[in-house]
């Protein structure tokens, strides 16, 4: 007997519990013993009410559990927010705890390679990547406030699934405790994610877990203090089965989500991205280096698919983008064959309707995913490849990965490359504004920038 009244009250009245076999013989004993016995018929009583207080004890940890670890989530409703409130604790940040202390800025490794770049504003830029810990990597975020002429190394994360982060083969979905992939709101707050979901508030020194709907997030995208959130369902090596969420947050409140609305899916994905500027929200989402489905669009929190284009026939649009600058124009590509030619759509009205401006005057290799960046109507840049299990091309075909054009994707060219083109081509290209782009291969140290609208480029290899 110990000294907790609880526990001896279940004890007491387990011991009193009756076992008996499950027959109707015994069930018509029970209902001649309650007429016969109100004592009994009591006892029996506390004995279902003892079953039952059980139940509610473990349905209200249950209930608790799934609180604390909401995985998938079957009954995420609109409107719903999901919280985190948990504050850093002491210690080195670890993908099974929820914070951390802060960690102090030391020189960049020399094993660092950049898989995302993120621009925050001021001369700031974050650039998360993999360094070498013991026998594995371990994400680890750099920060420079010289607009990427010195770095240092403000975060690593240990104890991360980095298991499908590396090889030739890496899946844009990443497993559930991933970290890929950097969007800072300013230079102070900012988020990591790739599966998980963390954000910073001081710069990247400490970081917490958010919680959000859906079990793995897929991308974040952040446009002057909103932020919004794609996530997904029945996720299992780097396929997704769905529903897919959008949800929302803000500057003021950024470690709780609101979710928008949640969409099916016509099968699975492996690739799926959000597209935001003001009141222009795209999803979309791509199976096998291609798109799945027609975008959606989210107008009035709700998820509506895009229309067809009838110049594209069959093909959905894809690599759907917004400019950078004060005009909120989309561009977007359809393929027009076999042989590697895209035509370039225009759109002026949230994507409503289409403008054909160039049919296979733009033609890429095939040699993986798509992205397309706009840094205003007239200057764009398309990039192809990527670790994600595409082919490789060399000379020619290696430098067409990345093209660049001038007259809003009327004709495009090849830019003198500022070292040898990647073989896998590029990951990744965005515009942060004025005349600057972004292409991160994510198989090199660095990442390609560009500040005269993709004239001229440079390799920034981070270092300390």
């Amino acid at each position: 007997m110990n000294d907790d009244p609880v526990d001896d009250f279940f004890a007491s009245h387990r011991d009193r519990i009756e076992s008996a076999p499950a027959d109707d013989l015994t069930w018509q004993g029970i209902l001649r013993d309650t007429r016969q016995s109100p004592s009994r018929a009591k006892h029996r009583a506390w004995v279902s009410v003892t079953s039952a207080a059980v139940a509610a004890v473990l349905a209200l940890f249950a209930v608790w559990t799934w609180q604390r670890e909401p995985l998938v989530r079957d009954d995420i409703r609109t409107g719903q927010q999901v919280e985190q409130t948990t504050a850093p604790t002491d210690g080195a940040l670890d993908a099974t705890e929820d914070a951390a202390a802060p960690q102090q800025p030391t020189d960049v490794p020399a094993t660092f390679r950049t898989w995302s770049v993120s621009n925050a504003g001021s001369g700031t830029i974050y650039n998360l990547g993999s360094t070498e810990c013991g026998s594995d990597i371990c994400p680890t975020l750099l920060r420079s406030t010289a607009d990427g002429g010195s770095w240092t190394a403000v975060h690593t994360f240990a104890s991360t699934d980095t298991s499908s982060a590396t090889g030739a083969d890496v899946p844009m979905i990443q497993p559930d405790r991933a970290l890929s992939q950097v969007r800072f709101l300013n230079p102070q707050v900012g988020y990591v994610y790739g599966g998980d979901l963390w954000v910073t508030t001081d710069r990247g020194a400490s970081f917490s877990r958010v919680n959000h709907p859906g079990q793995t997030v897929l991308d974040l995208e952040i446009w002057q203090g909103q932020i919004y959130l794609l996530t997904a369902d029945g996720c299992v090596q780097g396929r997704c089965a769905g529903p897919v969420y959008v949800a929302s947050s803000n500057r003021d409140s950024v470690r709780s989500f609101t979710t928008l609305d949640s969409a099916a899916i016509g099968g699975t994905i492996d690739d799926a991205s959000i597209v935001v500027k003001g009141n222009t929200i795209v999803v979309q989402t791509g199976k096998d280096g291609a798109p799945q489905q027609q975008p959606w669009r989210v107008v009035s929190d709700r998820l509506e698919p895009m229309a067809g284009q009838r110049v594209c026939g069959p093909s959905p649009l894809e690599a759907v983008t917004v400019t950078a600058s004060t005009d909120a124009q989309l561009f977007a590509l359809c393929r027009s064959g076999t042989d590697g030619g895209f035509r370039v759509l225009n759109s002026k009205d949230d994507g409503a309707t289409w403008t054909v401006v160039s049919e296979n005057s733009l033609r890429l290799p095939n040699i993986g995913q798509l992205n397309l960046a706009a840094a205003d109507p007239k200057h764009l840049v398309v990039t192809v490849g990527g670790p994600r299990g595409g082919n490789s091309a060399t000379g020619i075909q290696a430098n067409q990965a990345l093209q660049v054009s001038a007259d809003g994707g009327a004709t495009w060219s090849v830019v003198k490359p500022p070292e040898p083109a990647p073989v896998n081509g590029f990951d990744w290209c965005a515009s942060p504004g004025g005349a600057e782009f972004y292409a991160v291969a994510r198989t090199t140290p660095g990442y390609w920038s560009s500040s005269d609208f993709g004239k001229n480029w440079k390799v920034v290899v981070p270092t300390s």
